[in-house]
């Protein structure tokens, strides 16, 4: 009997494959159906065509599972040829899942010689385990098939006479896993930022960490975990990413140990490492690798919000510009921005999901739809320090024309930079402001501070990935205090309208008091009140007096005062800012 049945193999593929690589997983995902994997051999006593096809219908992993059906009738499934020459098998691992009909018993059995017998068990009969639903048998492998280069494992089932002739069976996600004498794995990779106080993340040096077990069956040393920053997302190790090499220490069978490696400061964005076993006499190449990723957030106002369109013009929608003003390159993939929250939550928008490398002195500008290319022709062919994301919004931000926050958050979600607009912020004299951004007049002083925002003078309405119309520069002095420009003429055409007031006091921190008065000596604006402050600050003056009016043209005089909680002065400084107008 055993001959005929013999007599009736169906080889499904003329490509006789042998494995000499484990673990051995086979989806039977790689071919089309109806086909078997290379090396796979089904009987044919059902079907001339084969007892066991690959089928896309309800795989446990999508999208092939072999299936078998009419459960009266013996037939039996194959692996290919399987090397366990210097190799200990470990465990047979296999889904399988029938209808309520399918009753035929299932045997596991091993073969030695390329399967002209199967004269090793390794499972008892198999039952119908009464549900539908894909069923693991998990069967360790014995002894007698080590070292044995012409290993076939196969799947039988008996035929069952009251079984059911449409009862199908079916088998998925077949896993051969093997013990080598020699066989180092790495079995986790933990990347570990180390803290600093008051150090931005990007930064921060990072620990790897790679967790090494011995899972062969003799001692090992003599081996070393190579370290590679895997910088093109590849999954490869390659010889320009690798940074460390470190030795590890002898280990016994089944123990574990840890080596660390330190790689520098890494800065924003995302990064992915891999951590290899390099050891001559590893049995088992499949499990020498192991990777993590992480995401280190950006340091703090890196970014800046530089410039916000909240209120355009009909037929026009919003935008806002970002500025770089950090030293380092920054990859603003999964940044986003959002509006202030209410009870049903915050509006987000990713600026892109992709790679984009922004360097210092760049801008970022979002629009919410292309109305803007209309407005600014110039944007069609940005300059190379111009980042244009269109994000096809056509309701636009919903950012308010009263007031409403702005958050830019980095990939982390750490909040990198944040302004709480509002449309008073606007220059008092420019009486219609729809249409108009509010621009940011200096990149240095705090987002929040509305002395340094003010309405874009430009007949377009704003300077989006270009520097802003108001922009004013402050330039380092020794001096306790300096004015900048000066003289400067606030008369709104967009030239030289403010002035950066710059000083230096000898306190660590302090109470200051800013005024300005004329030459007769009468106090005309209060510019800082009772605000606290480090040693250094800068506040600007629009060239307005306490009523909001634009002073005359002439020399005033600026006072500052360190005071004590009590009112008392500690120091005091002062200088002359001259207002002037155009020729």
């Amino acid at each position: 009997m055993k001959r005929i049945v013999a007599s009736f193999f169906l080889l499904v593929s003329t490509s006789l494959a042998q494995v000499s690589t484990f673990p051995y997983v086979e989806r039977f995902d790689s071919v089309i159906v109806p086909a078997l994997p290379a090396g796979w051999i089904a009987t044919n006593l059902r079907s001339a065509a084969g007892d066991f096809v690959t089928t896309t219908s309800s795989p446990r992993s999508a999208p092939n599972a072999v299936l078998s059906g009419n459960a009266t009738i013996s037939q039996s499934l194959t692996s290919p040829t399987l090397n366990f020459a210097n190799r200990t098998p470990a465990k047979l691992e296999f889904y399988t899942a029938r209808s309520s009909t399918h009753t035929a018993g299932l045997l596991v059995e091993a073969s030695i010689d390329n399967g002209a017998t199967f004269p090793v068990s390794l499972s008892d009969t198999i039952r119908n385990p009464g549900t539908t639903s894909y069923v693991l048998t998990s069967l360790q492998l014995p002894v007698s098939i080590s070292n044995q280069p012409t290993v076939r494992i196969r799947w039988r089932l008996v035929g069952a006479p009251g079984g059911g002739t449409t009862g199908t069976f079916r088998l998925d996600d077949v896993t051969i896993s093997v013990t080598s004498s020699s066989d180092l794995a790495v079995t986790n990779l933990t990347i570990i930022l180390v803290d600093q106080e008051g150090a931005p993340p990007s930064s921060q040096p990072v620990t790897l960490r790679a967790t090494v077990k011995n899972v062969g069956i003799q001692p090992a040393s003599g081996y070393a975990v190579l370290f590679f920053r895997d910088a093109n997302f590849n999954e490869v190790p390659e010889a320009s990413e690798r940074f460390a090499a470190v030795p590890g220490n002898l280990l016994a069978p089944s123990d574990s140990t840890s080596v660390n490696a330190i790689h520098p400061p890494l800065g924003a964005g995302d990064h992915h490492f891999l951590a290899v076993i390099s050891y001559s006499q590893d049995g088992n190449p499949s499990n020498d690798t192991a990777s993590a990723s992480v995401s280190i957030g950006a340091e703090k106002k890196v970014l800046i919000i530089n410039e916000i369109m909240f209120d355009p013009l009909p037929g026009q929608n919003e935008w806002v510009e970002f500025y770089h003003r950090g030293s380092i390159p920054v990859d603003i993939a999964r940044w986003k921005f959002t509006d202030r929250p209410t009870v049903s939550g915050a509006n987000t928008f990713i600026i892109t999901a992709n790679s984009k490398i922004v360097q210092p002195g760049d801008f970022v500008v979002v629009a919410a739809e292309t109305s803007i290319l209309s407005i600014f022709p110039y944007l069609r062919s940005p300059s190379a320090n111009t980042h244009l994301f269109i994000l096809n919004r056509s309701a636009g931000f919903s950012l308010n024309n009263d007031g409403d926050d702005v958050v830019l958050l980095d990939a982390t979600g750490r909040a990198i930079d944040s302004v709480s607009y509002s449309s008073s912020w606007h220059h008092p004299d420019v009486t219609d402001t729809k249409g108009r951004s509010l621009e940011r007049i200096n990149p240095n002083p705090d987002s929040n501070d509305r002395r340094n925002w003010s309405t874009s003078p430009v007949a377009a309405g704003g300077t989006p990935g270009r520097a802003n119309a108001i922009y004013t520069t402050s330039l380092p002095s020794n001096a306790s205090i300096s004015i900048n420009p000066n003289p400067f003429s606030p008369d709104g055409d967009g030239f030289e309208d403010f002035c950066i007031i710059r000083y230096s006091l000898p306190l660590t921190t302090s109470l200051i008091r800013i005024s300005i008065f004329d030459i007769k000596g009468r106090l005309l604006r209060t510019l800082a009140n009772s605000e606290l402050s480090g040693p250094q600050g800068e506040i600007i003056w629009d060239g307005l007096d306490d009523a909001k009016q634009r002073v005359r043209i002439g020399p005033y005089v600026v006072f500052i005062e360190a005071i004590d909680s009590q009112g008392g002065t500690i120091a005091t400084a002062r200088t002359v800012a001259v207002v002037a107008t155009k020729l």
